[in-house]
């Protein structure tokens, strides 16, 4: 990092950039983009000649040479490394959410906890900062300035589906079961067992079907509703998992022989 530590190195480095950037630029026009004087540019293109770094095309222009790329691309890996890690440090206290309604760069916006999801909005007196503009329904990148409430556990509803020894989806009372899908839109559908991802196509929804379990306890600790649909001899698993996992649910069953 000693180029940041040296005005010299600094200046260096932005004049042999500029050079490979723009082939046909000159000591003048670089003069005028850094705010030097003449004799201050003439200065440092002399001792990059001097050393080797660049060369003399023609009077006034000049071209970098091997030793000044290797160099210059030395130092640039170092400062991305360094940039990297410093925007890695400091994106890791911001947090990534989405957009309700337009919002603009530097706009005091609230967040929270909504359907498993963290939603933002202009607020003037909200609780973060934007970081980055956004659409409604983009992601946007925020900047908290206080805590917020986290959220409250997604409710769980396991819908009991008959294995196939005991009839299977061939059992399932479908008008029921269809409501419950329909009375809650939000939630997330998940079937645990083949049983259970039959029962859920015959109403012409498509589950979560791998790793639907694992799916289950992470979206209820985010906040989402979940409805399991789990076959019988799978439900023990299930509710074991979910005890353990401290989440609350209920149990329902749609079968027609209930």
């Amino acid at each position: 990092m000693n180029v940041l530590l040296s005005r010299k190195d600094a200046m260096r480095l932005l004049i042999i950039s500029e050079l490979v950037l723009r082939k046909e630029t000159n000591q003048r026009d670089i003069a005028r983009k850094f705010n030097l004087t003449p004799q201050a540019i003439s200065e440092h293109f002399k001792e990059l000649v001097d050393e080797g770094y660049i060369r003399v095309i023609h009077k006034g222009f000049y071209e970098v040479t091997e030793k000044g790329t290797e160099w210059l691309t030395k130092n640039l890996f170092d400062l991305h490394i360094f940039s990297e890690e410093l925007i890695k440090k400091l994106y890791s206290k911001s947090i990534v959410a989405i957009a309700s309604g337009d919002i603009k760069e530097d706009d005091r916006i609230s967040y929270w906890y909504q359907d498993g999801f963290i939603y933002a909005k202009k607020n003037k007196t909200g609780n973060g900062i934007a970081l980055t503009s956004a659409s409604d329904g983009e992601d946007v990148l925020i900047k908290p300035l206080e805590g917020f409430e986290p959220p409250k556990k997604g409710e769980i509803i396991v819908v009991k589906v008959p294995d196939i020894g005991e009839g299977g989806s061939r059992k399932i009372n479908y008008g029921e079961f269809s409501k419950l899908i329909k009375d809650n839109p939000k939630k997330i559908v998940v079937a645990i067992g083949v049983e259970a991802l039959v029962a859920c196509r015959k109403i012409r929804v498509e589950p979560i079907f791998f790793g639907s379990k694992e799916v289950c306890i992470e979206a209820s600790h985010h906040g989402a509703g979940v409805i399991a649909v789990c076959t019988e001899s799978l439900l023990d698993n299930l509710l074991v998992s979910l005890v353990d996992e401290g989440l609350n649910f209920k149990i329902v069953s749609f079968n027609l022989n209930a």
